[in-house]
């Protein structure tokens, strides 16, 4: 299939976005740009490469993205550690503790039911990412038991998006089902590691947290 004619591969409008981000006026103007620029950001699980990652990791190391947020509160730090995050192994691994901690920060601050719809929106993502590797990779072992994680991961983030006592159970159950994910993957299914980093992220982003 051909690509459509005038496409721009998400990697190539970047920068560009980037530059205009920065140019912007303080003000509507930037927080503008800086959404344009998240919204590409946010298709980057769709295009995981090398290149991509490096641009990404580069310009967080830089703090390139650090002065910029959109009219959502979502700033375009964070959502260049969610895509990174979102490309799987082995980028993901390549995130500072810096730039995780700044996601789950921001993350906090929607954490009603908008945190638990991003909390979803990821573990579709890295899940989407596992299914595709067990299914292309021969010879994946605990085939089974990494199915069964992913239908547990996705039914506690689905919990998540109701309220209460619920929410936080479920929340401590994807956690779990993370961990014992990132179990397997350290053993070998390696097709786990982006669920589970997923879940951990998901987590942050879905604790529930009184408002203060």
């Amino acid at each position: 299939m051909e690509p459509e004619r005038g496409f721009t591969p998400p990697l190539e409008r970047l920068p560009v976005l980037l530059q205009r981000a920065d140019a912007a006026a303080a003000g509507d103007a930037r927080r503008a740009a800086t959404a344009e620029l998240n919204a590409v950001l946010g298709q980057m699980a769709r295009y995981p490469s090398r290149p991509a990652a490096d641009l990404l990791l580069r310009w967080l190391d830089q703090g390139a993205l650090k002065d910029l947020q959109d009219a959502e509160g979502l700033t375009a730090r964070a959502a260049a550690t969610a895509a990174v995050l979102s490309m799987g192994y082995p980028y993901a691994l390549e995130i500072s503790p810096d730039d995780l901690d700044h996601l789950r920060a921001r993350s906090a601050a929607v954490r009603g039911p908008g945190g638990a719809v991003g909390a979803l929106m990821m573990m579709v993502v890295t899940s989407l990412i596992a299914v595709v590797q067990l299914a292309t990779e021969p010879g994946v072992q605990g085939v089974g038991n990494a199915v069964g994680l992913l239908v547990a991961m996705m039914a506690a983030v689905v919990v998540m998006l109701s309220s209460g006592r619920r929410r936080r159970w479920a929340a401590i159950a994807l956690l779990v089902s993370g961990l014992v994910a990132m179990s397997l993957a350290l053993g070998g299914t390696t097709a786990l590691l982006a669920p589970a980093l997923g879940a951990m992220a998901a987590f942050a982003m879905g604790w529930p947290r009184p408002k203060g």
